[in-house]
């Protein structure tokens, strides 16, 4: 092996390692985006969630009766 094949070698390896490093930052990035929204929907659907008139009485609706 010269002198050049090792230089070329070393220079593929540090971009690979850089590439590599670039697309765990951008998935990093995206998984926080992701979980910031799954958040803010299970947010905005507690707190909008209607409150039932059955729900005073929690035997009310907790059986269905089905005739075949």
């Amino acid at each position: 092996m010269d002198v050049a094949s090792i230089a070329s070698f070393s220079t593929q390896l540090s971009q690979s390692r850089l590439q590599e490093q670039v697309q765990i930052s951008v998935l990093k990035s995206a998984q926080d985006l992701a979980q910031a929204g799954a958040l803010q929907l299970l947010e905005s659907v507690t707190a909008n969630a209607p409150v039932s008139a059955t729900s005073a009485n929690p035997n009310i609706g907790g059986q269905v009766d089905i005739r075949v």
